[in-house]
This record gives C-alpha cells, structure tokens and sequence, in this order.
C-alpha cells in the first residue's frame, strides 16, 4: 500500500527539495495557502520558479502573479497533493514544525537607491531600510485618489517620506508586504494583521528588526501600518525611563509588593508597554513564575510566560486561566471589560502582583475608569496599589538647544503656569535633521494609594475630592513633571502644549488660581 502511494506522486519526484529554497517563503504562508517552493533556486538567475500548489484556480493565479512581482521573475504553478505538499514543507521545517524557522528576511544596508523602475520588492526593502535608519516607530502607507503618501513617524510625529510607491505600483508593494508577513494576498476586503521578521545586515554585524504589520481597505486601495520593533535596543532599565529619581524609588518599591496591583495609564504610544517591560525585567529573577496576557505580544522576553489574545482566548479568558497556573505575578496587556478587571481585582487581593494599563488622561483617571468597568469601590480601593500616568515628548537636540523666551501665546494658554519658567528651543542641526529635537523625554505622574485614599475610594468619593487630597498632599501631576523637563532643558514648551490635554492643562490652572 505504501509502495502504491507514492507512485502517484510523480509532480514531487520530478523536483529535488531544497532547505534554503523552500525556506524562501515563510512556514506560515505556505501552510495557509497549501503552497511550497520546488527545486534549487538560484537567486541570481532570471529563471522561473516553480511552485507546488494544491488546486489551480483564481486565487492560485493572484497567488503566483504576487510572488512572481516578489522575485521580479516567473513563478510556474505545480499541482501537487496535500501530502506531498506536507512532505516537502516537512523537509525544509521538520515534522509538524510550528512557526517560521526563517532568520529574517536580509535588509543590507547597502542597498541601491529605489527609483520609478524598481520592483515592488525592492521598493519595500528601501523604504524598511529608510524607516529604520530614521529611528521611525511606525510606516504609514496612504492610498488616495492618483496618489500614494509614505510617511513615517520619528519621536512621535509623521513625517514624508520621499519614495517611487505611486498608484501604479502600490497593488505589488502591498502584495509584497503581505507575503513577507503570511497574509492573503487574495483577500482585500478586510483589515488583516501579521508580523515581517527582518535581518539589517551592516557589514560584520547583523540585527534583528521585527515590523508588525495591519492592512485596511478603503476605497483607493488598501492602506498599510507597519510598526518598527527593534529588537536589538533591548529594554530600558527603570531609572532610564525618565522618572524622577525619587519618583523611580518609589515605583521599584511598590513592585516589590507580594499583591495588589500597578497600572500604567496613558494614550496609545505613550510608551505604556515599554515600562511593563521595564517592570518584568526586574522582576524575573527565577523565584517567581510570570505569566502575561498580550495583545499582540511585541517583544518575546525569556524566562516569561507570554500569552497572545486570540478568537479562542480573549483577555478575560486568559486572566482566569492565569489564576489555575500558579502565578507569582500577572500582566494584563490592556484591562478593557468587566471580566477582565474583576478578575484582575480578584487575583490582586488574593496574594498575585498584577500589573496592567488603562487608557486615562491622568493617575486619578484610572478611578473612574474601574468604576465605569462596573468594579464596586471596596473592590478598587482593597486591589489597588498604585497608578503611574505617562505621556511621551520630544526631547531636544543637545546639538542645538538654546533658551528662549516664551511667545504672548504661550503666556496666555500657560497662565500661573508660566511662572518662573525657563524655556529653552532646538534650533535645528545636521544632528536632528533641522527638527530641534532627537529623542524623546517621558512626563510621569506617580499615584500611590496610602491609607487615606484608600479609604475615600471605599467611601465612594469622586475624582474632584480626590483631587483636593491629592493636592494637600503636594502631589507632582503630569504638568509638574513637563514644567520640570522644560526647566532641566529635556523639553519645550510647545511638546507640554501638545501632548497633555487641554482640559488637563486648564484643571491644572484653575487649580492654582484657586
């Protein structure tokens, strides 16, 4: 019977299999579209490739005229059986492999210079390579009408980027990227989500760079994000985030609690996953088992259980799984639902460190916001240990730094704020691109819940008494934190004005004119 089997497979024998060309395309992509590259390919040459299939239809022709626009060369279909398909991928990944065994997809920082010719292959490398280089967080690809717009976010803020991606090259770069990353290239109707692995090679030295990539359809094309993640920064230690020394004291201790929980607050971007990180960081010291429940995971950091959210395994599920895994210490990537924050209160009163985020304007914030998540007060105030806000600024360049003096305009929105305020500007240099500002700085507001505030929670005070007490207590808000930032020449006035609200800034005056 054996025998009789593999006599039908005739397609498959006519090829050699062959690791690194097979590893061409990613385990994932090939087990999604049942696809898996035949023969010996030579990178070099301009012949065709062939490519086992398993049906030949419609999306088999979009698949291969992708991968053709890829290798800017013919890609040849080939039916093969599913087994043979599996036999092939087994060669090159290993039996029942998981995952992409690839080591990155190689961007030399050589590269030729893109023009209105290349192919979309060569299109996507450049504008990786530029982004990186740049030291951009994200690469925002734009369809409009007649038009294509690049931009790439530095220290917060979008820039242009000069690129040949037009209209009548943007369906190949979009189909490249989705490729790289293991998505449909057939499905254009809804948003898709995937990462791209990918090796900067500079000369001798080699480092990683992972981009998580999101699609979205809009009437002009589909629109892409990709989010830069350098792996070969490493983690920040926590006296380098930018706190206070006193402030960094403090919030080391509290991690040193056996229970309770620590949340960090603030908008997307504010850099609110990079402290977590931080925080596990000084916490996996091999005595104490850590699980975390993210969405998506960014970094994978060793000796840490992390756990992606699915369809099958949402935050909440997760969270209670956690509590039967005898944790020491639970993450929880974003606390968004009732399910999730009640058994984060739970698992905090009941002997666990949990550390989470909430979207909140400021420390106070997070009170109401557990309470809009249905959580009673007893709840709050028995669970809650601490709450560190954060914001993130443009740091100025120390290249060209100067002091100046604050504009009529920034008097009036600052009012008793302008007080004894020591403004200073980057005047633009080679170093920053002529921007005045390299880096970024955080603005951090530590609230920590002490007996008092313990108990007004459990009363069931609301935010604007809160604040009084808070207040008696000489409390640093975000603000006082910029004002300290502008004065120590970190930051500038017009970052303060940009990144806290404006109704933070005007409770903040209102307060000091009181």
């Amino acid at each position: 019977m054996p025998r009789k089997q593999l006599d039908q497979f005739t397609e498959l024998n006519d090829f050699e299999l062959d690791v690194r060309s097979i590893q061409m395309l990613p385990l994932a992509f090939c087990s999604r579209h049942n696809v898996v590259v035949l023969g010996k390919v030579d990178i070099a040459s301009p012949e065709p490739i062939h490519l086992g299939v398993l049906e030949q239809n419609t999306a088999t022709r979009q698949l291969t005229q992708g991968l053709s626009m890829r290798w800017a060369r013919p890609v040849l279909p080939v039916q093969l059986t599913s087994f043979e398909i599996q036999r092939a991928l087994d060669v090159a990944y290993g039996v029942n492999t998981v995952g992409d065994l690839m080591e990155g997809h190689p961007l030399p920082t050589d590269l030729n210079e893109a023009n209105h010719e290349s192919p979309p292959s060569h299109l996507v490398d450049c504008t990786m390579l530029h982004a990186i280089q740049k030291r951009a967080s994200d690469i925002h690809i734009e369809c409009y009408s007649n038009d294509v717009d690049v931009r790439v976010r530095i220290d917060g803020v979008l820039y242009q980027l000069q690129t040949h991606i037009s209209p009548d090259n943007i369906n190949g770069v979009v189909n490249r990227l989705k490729i790289m990353a293991g998505l449909d290239i057939a499905e254009q109707r809804v948003p898709q989500d995937g990462r791209i692995r990918a090796s900067v090679i500079d000369r001798q030295r080699t480092s990683r760079v992972d981009f998580r990539i999101n699609t979205l359809p809009g009437p002009y094309g589909e629109d892409v994000v990709l989010r830069v993640l350098d792996v070969a920064m490493g983690l920040l230690p926590i006296d380098q985030l930018g706190m206070t020394e006193e402030m960094g004291r403090d919030f080391q201790q509290l991690l040193d609690n056996p229970e309770g929980a620590v949340l960090v607050t603030g908008p997307t971007g504010c850099g609110k996953t990079t402290t977590l990180y931080s925080c596990l960081e000084i916490l996996k010291d091999g005595s104490r088992k850590i699980l975390t429940a993210e969405d998506p995971i960014e970094y994978s950091l060793p000796k840490i259980n992390q756990k992606q959210v699915s369809p099958v395994m949402s935050m909440a599920d997760l969270s209670r799984a956690f509590l039967r895994q005898d944790p020491d210490i639970i993450l929880i990537g974003e606390i968004r639902d009732h399910d999730t924050a009640i058994t984060a209160a739970k698992a905090a009163s009941t002997g666990h460190l949990v550390l989470g985020t909430l979207h909140t304007s400021d420390a106070l914030g997070a009170i109401p916001r557990l309470r809009s998540l249905n959580l009673d007060d007893d709840q709050i105030s028995d669970s809650l240990l601490a709450v560190l806000a954060q914001r993130l600024a443009r740091r100025i360049c120390t290249s060209c730094i100067e002091p100046t003096e604050l504009t009529p305009e920034q008097r009036k929105r600052l009012g008793p704020l302008a007080t004894n305020l020591r403004p200073s500007v980057g005047k633009g240099c080679s170093q920053c691109n002529d921007t005045g500002y390299r880096g970024r700085v955080g603005f951090f507001e530590l609230m920590v819940i002490d007996h008092e505030l313990q108990g007004e929670i459990a009363a069931g005070k609301h935010a604007p008494g809160l604040r009084e007490i808070l207040a008696r207590k000489e409390h640093k808000s975000l603000i006082d934190d910029a004002v300290l930032k502008i004065n120590h020449g970190q930051t500038s006035v017009d970052e303060l004005l940009r990144v806290i609200p404006y109704r933070q800034l005007q409770a903040e005056i209102r307060s000091r004119t009181t």
